[in-house]
């Protein structure tokens, strides 16, 4: 038997932490690290695997200054093949959740969180960990584990992940479909390396103008009187960080942007941050419209 990793929560919410701590503590995880912020939580990654602790990692989607694609593409680019499980109150047709999902994360649990949906993942995670510290060595043993270990996943990655030749991967999936152990989903389309194909890809967002990613989400302000537009947190006491008149009337005095960003390097405001890929593989970065595109067959476990 494997022993138990430790935990990293990286949750904005203290009552949340607090939750999750006691319940993975009744699962029998002592060994449970907490952090309120993106940065912090990197940053406490960074030192528990310099010290030689293997760890899962609970991620809130929303986090003050980070959003969940920009802690994990920390997380990986300090290990690329650490698991992620994504806490999370959106609804699980949710774009970004889709996304965080085919950037790497293991999968997601729904707000509120329940302790037998928790006990369900790290049972998952704890079967997976002792079938690859036996090293097998099996062919359907591999592919199964790579099965195991997403909710979906195509042809192409399995691949790829279970460093198998493609007609042995295919002979494998037919016999375990008569078996009806998985069942096929349609096709998937994926974004794979320029340099070296690989589909082991993170998105990276970024400022539009200086390209840090160093911004933070949240409301715009723009009052009218002045011109300024600030964060709604810049407006103390309702009173203009600019002028210092009071703003009163919504629509008279002042207006309200929802969804937008601020750079805290360079003060740029933005609705949508640049993007573009990192290949985990190879470390080589590229743009959307260079990406090559992989179609292939997606499978999932009956």
């Amino acid at each position: 038997m494997a022993d138990k990793n430790d935990v990293l929560i990286i949750e904005d919410s203290m009552a949340i932490a607090i939750l999750l701590r006691d319940f993975l503590k009744r699962l029998g995880y002592e060994n449970v690290k907490t952090c309120d912020t993106g940065k912090a939580g990197i940053q406490m990654f960074a030192d528990l695997e310099n010290a030689g602790r293997k760890q899962i990692v609970l991620l809130d989607f929303h986090l003050p200054d980070m959003n969940a694609n920009q802690v994990m593409a920390g997380i990986f680019a300090i290990r690329p093949d650490a698991k992620i499980i994504l806490e999370t109150a959106d609804s699980k047709t949710d774009e970004q959740i889709k996304s965080a999902l085919r950037g790497g994360a293991y999968l997601y649990i729904e707000k509120p969180i329940r302790y037998a949906d928790l006990k369900n993942v790290f049972d998952t995670l704890e079967k997976e960990q002792n079938i690859l510290e036996d090293k097998p060595s099996d062919d359907l043993e591999r592919i199964m584990l790579q099965l195991q270990s997403s909710t979906r996943i195509s042809f192409a990655r399995l691949v790829e992940y279970s460093e198998i030749q493609s007609d042995l991967v295919k002979k494998h999936l037919l016999q375990l479909e008569n078996e009806k152990k998985i069942s096929k989903i349609p096709d998937m389309k994926e974004v794979s390396c320029i340099q070296c194909s690989s589909l082991r890809i993170l998105p990276n967002f970024s400022c539009p103008v200086c390209h840090g990613t160093n911004f933070v989400q949240g409301k715009l302000i723009e009052h009218f009187k002045c011109g300024n537009v600030s964060v709604e947190t810049a407006y103390k006491e309702n009173k203009c960080p600019k002028c210092n008149k009071e703003i009163k009337i919504l629509g008279v005095d002042y207006k309200i942007m929802d969804n937008y960003y601020m750079c805290s390097d360079c003060g740029d405001k933005f609705s949508d941050p640049a993007q573009d890929f990192m290949c985990i593989k190879c470390s080589n970065r590229f743009p959307l419209e260079k990406a090559k595109w992989v179609t292939s067959a997606g499978y999932k476990l009956s």
